[in-house]
């Protein structure tokens, strides 16, 4: 029983907060050897092996004593007193003393039979320095027990077990410390108080380990379910900010429109008037068509289609396409880019493109750009970077990571999603996106993509 209560506690020991079963355990490996060793006091031995089991035995007891003090005090959670470390030093040395010969124990037997038993009890007698160890060890007892006590006044109610335990230890020992010197005529009960320590502190643990389990699983399945209320709570959140952020800005055109239709429909618009007004209708129709590719793009990502491309063409096409967007003259991106054998990568071309495209026209409509956006691509051994900078405005650092953020804009016409949609490429291929200040002003957004891209999990593998 000791022993196997002594692996239980090992194995429950590695949970949280459970550490102290370590010294519980090395308390009923103790109390098992301590009764192994004491089989042979009623069996018919050699005079040497006799002796020889009856200081392991008292070896295996000190011990014992000892291990009950660090229990008690990693249970507590707290480090042994002084005083407690001096008796425990003290409890150990005289512990390793009783393997002498002659020093503890005399090297003769004392036998004794109790009758109404049926049975001869055959160890050695304590010497006079035995006597006084016996006593020191008692003595020890007799402090852990009164400490139990104390906790179990200051409204411990957890110590029920560890007071039956050590109460039936600390009497047993008394009884037998008499018996072994023939004052009184019993059978030794000290094996029995072992037992019933190992059963009322193993249970008592086992009961609250299992306690604390079963509260362990219902705070699970009570996170489990505030999580998904999380969860709806977020969508049903991010749903109300979409519609609202569509809402507004899908109204502005429309409005627009309607102004240039009705103006269509008067019968005195001159032929330039017309034509002005059809081209308003087709720059909000195209503004529509912008608004619903990003809105696309971001609310229905996918995983990366990954193939060898070459980075830097994928970039200039990228540029080539930012500028025809914004209208802009090719003198106003600079390229720099590595050598094009360092530049061969596994990724998905749309993604990249498309994030490429956003920064690159982001940074060609900074507020009071002054000079050419400059767009480097470089790499190493392990990632790839493409790097956009302008000398605009510049972005606060307070607000450098919320620009990556859905639905937030600094544009009059912008729907917010396009450097999420940016960081969201990235992310596909298991990168980043960084944004920092650019040397005398404006704002710098680095892409990093991996070269051994690890694509994380899909939302939808945790539903």
């Amino acid at each position: 029983m000791g022993l196997l209560a002594a692996l239980l506690a090992l194995g429950m020991s590695s949970a949280p907060g459970r550490r102290e079963l370590r010294w519980f355990g090395a308390c009923a490996a103790l109390a098992a050897l301590f009764n192994l060793s004491n089989v042979l006091v009623t069996v018919r031995v050699p005079l040497d092996t006799l002796l020889l089991a009856s200081r392991v035995n008292l070896f295996f007891g000190g011990l014992h004593t000892s291990c009950w003090f660090k229990y008690t005090a990693a249970r507590e959670q707290r480090r042994m007193t002084r005083l407690e470390q001096g008796i425990v030093a003290v409890g150990l040395v005289l512990s390793v003393a009783s393997l002498v010969p002659g020093l503890v124990v005399e090297n003769r037997l004392f036998e004794r039979t109790v009758p109404w038993l049926g049975v001869t009890y055959a160890d050695a007698p304590p010497t006079t320095f035995g006597e006084a160890a016996y006593a020191y060890h008692v003595a020890g007892l007799l402090f852990l027990l009164v400490h139990w006590m104390r906790r179990r006044a200051s409204g411990d109610r957890e110590t029920t077990a560890q007071l039956v335990a050590l109460s039936a230890v600390f009497f047993a020992v008394i009884h037998d410390a008499l018996a072994s010197v023939g004052v009184i005529h019993n059978p030794y009960i000290l094996d029995v108080a072992l037992f019933v320590m190992v059963t009322a502190v193993g249970g008592s643990l086992t009961k609250s380990f299992v306690a604390n389990a079963r509260a362990l699983e219902v705070s699970s399945r009570s996170l489990a379910v505030a999580q998904e209320q999380l969860v709806k709570r977020e969508r049903l959140a991010a749903l109300g900010e979409l519609a609202a952020v569509v809402a507004h800005e899908v109204r502005n055109p429309l409005a627009v429109v309607f102004n240039a239709t009705a103006g269509l429909r008067k019968t005195t618009a001159s032929p330039k008037d017309r034509d002005a007004l059809l081209a308003i209708v087709q720059e909000e129709a195209e503004h529509l068509r912008d608004i619903v590719t990003d809105l696309l793009e971001f609310a229905r990502p996918r995983p990366p289609l990954l193939a060898e491309v070459a980075l830097d063409e994928v970039v200039k096409v990228a540029i080539e396409a930012a500028r025809n967007e914004a209208g802009a003259p090719a003198s106003e991106v600079v390229l720099e880019t590595a050598p094009a054998d360092t530049l061969l990568t596994v990724c998905d071309e749309r993604l990249v493109r498309q994030a490429v495209i956003n920064l690159v026209a982001n940074a060609l409509h900074a507020p009071q750009r002054r000079s050419a956006v400059r767009v480097a691509v470089e790499g190493d051994a392990e990632s790839l970077v493409i790097r956009v900078a302008d000398d605009g405005q510049g972005i606060p650092p307070a607000l450098r990571e919320r620009v990556l953020t859905p639905f937030y804009t600094t544009r009059p016409s912008g729907t917010g999603l396009g450097l999420a949609v940016v960081r969201n490429s990235a992310e596909a291929h298991g990168g980043d996106v960084v944004v920092t200040g650019t040397e005398g002003g404006g704002a710098t957004f680095t892409m990093r993509l991996p070269r051994k891209v690890v694509v994380p999990p899909s939302p939808e593998s945790y539903r």
